[in-house]
């Protein structure tokens, strides 16, 4: 009830227009709908979109509560969207994808598509709606990122291929710090200036140290080998991580590698700090799996302070172009979905497997997006693209997974 009568609130405030006392029934109502999520099991997975929807408002109408908290909150941009892809990283492993790799068309045609028809697509969007040079590389920039892992989670709504998106999403991450900075070197360098060296190494800083940081706290948590069952060995290895970071604290890197450096220092201390824990844990008879419960929380936060925090350092530029940057992710999205569907058909994917390689090819890692924006093409005006194809992807993505998920896939839904 209080989410509806501060919603109908808000809408009344815009009506007479004054949508910049709307503030405070938008938030209201917002963080209502994302609590009540919490209680009613029907919507408890759009709790997080709601809460993700109430601080980018928070941002919008009151942006001086996210950018100074006695520093400048934009250096925890980088390190936030690595504790996320250190939580991808967690998660993987190659015996998951056995099978998909023992039939890896699918995996060819995802890849092929999510660096060939996204790009493409994004040159001629900013060709349509006219957008300044910076604006227009973010629009490329995110048609040349990887899949995101929301990517998996609307496969997954949709009853498609899980191991197939799954698949496809850490193989173009990880070629992602090789094929992304050569697209953008292609497509968008006439805009302003890429250097190819320089997004490949923010690539390996933002995708593969977190990432590997991932699996190997994966296997120290969860190896079989013997050694890894001993207290001592473990926590030895969590000096090693530690003097490896101060290594990296203390050492000067060539100019180019450079960018690898907070990397580095972040992966080595996430790794000394799982492994000591892991012997703490186990010494006063803890779960197995405490980081499974720790990390999705973390990243949650993660992901809610990287968005809000670029949004408010760009808060007058995404009013400026806000409405017109909604309109080019929309286009963006839906005909990646259209190309990802029949260009999957036309590899002779089944009608599961299209669907979801429609998806992963639709769907983009929008934070990858952002970070390099900042960090590779020292652009805050870049940045703006992803957060708002970002937002817009995470809708439009619910609609067509829930449609599909009550449209079954035939015959077909049961290969691969």
């Amino acid at each position: 009830m209080i989410a509806v009568i501060s919603i109908i609130a808000f809408i009344v405030l815009v009506f007479f227009g004054k949508l910049a006392n709307g503030g405070i029934p938008l938030l209201t109502g917002l963080v209502a709908m994302a609590v009540f999520g919490y209680f009613d099991q029907r919507y408890k997975r759009l709790s997080f979109t709601f809460w993700v929807f109430a601080f980018l408002a928070a941002a919008m109408y009151y942006p001086f509560l996210f950018t100074d908290w006695g520093f400048n909150t934009a250096v925890l941009v980088i390190p936030m969207l690595q504790l996320i892809m250190f939580g991808m990283g967690t998660k993987l492993s190659l015996s998951d994808f056995r099978k998909e790799m023992q039939q890896p068309r699918g995996i060819i045609a995802g890849t092929v598509m999510a660096f060939t028809f996204m790009p493409i697509l994004a040159l001629l969007v900013t060709k349509v709606f006219h957008f300044s040079p910076e604006i227009a590389v973010g629009i490329i920039l995110i048609g040349a990122c990887p899949g995101g892992a929301s990517s998996n989670v609307m496969a997954f709504l949709a009853r498609g291929n899980i191991a197939l998106s799954v698949s496809v999403t850490t193989i173009t991450t990880l070629l992602a710090p090789f094929i992304t900075p050569l697209i953008m070197k292609v497509l968008a360098n006439e805009l302003i200036e890429v250097s190819f060296l320089k997004m490949m190494f923010s690539s390996f800083n933002l995708i593969i140290v977190p990432i590997s940081a991932g699996l190997l706290c994966n296997n120290i948590l969860y190896g079989k080998a013997e050694w890894l069952k001993q207290n001592s060995n473990i926590v030895l290895l969590g000096l090693v991580f530690i003097a490896a970071m101060l290594c990296s604290i203390f050492l000067d890197f060539p100019d180019a590698m450079a960018v690898l450096k907070p990397g580095l220092i972040l992966g080595f201390a996430l790794s000394a700090v799982v492994s000591f824990t892991k012997v703490i844990v186990k010494m006063l008879n803890g779960p197995d799996n405490w980081m499974d419960r720790i990390l999705p929380a973390v990243s949650m936060i993660s992901i809610l302070l990287f968005v809000t925090i670029v949004v408010a350092l760009n808060r007058d530029k995404l009013l400026e172009v806000g409405l017109l940057l909604v309109g080019a992710s929309a286009m963006l999205n839906l005909t990646g979905f259209i190309f990802g569907y029949w260009g999957s058909r036309t590899f002779g994917l089944s009608v599961r497997d299209s669907r979801t390689l429609s998806i992963e090819v639709a769907l983009k890692n929008g934070g990858l997006g952002m970070g390099l924006a900042l960090e590779a093409l020292g652009s805050a005006n870049a940045a703006l693209a992803p957060i708002v194809f970002g937002k817009w992807m995470n809708i439009s993505g619910s609609a067509i997974a829930n449609y599909w998920r009550d449209k079954p896939a035939g015959e077909e839904e049961t290969e691969s």
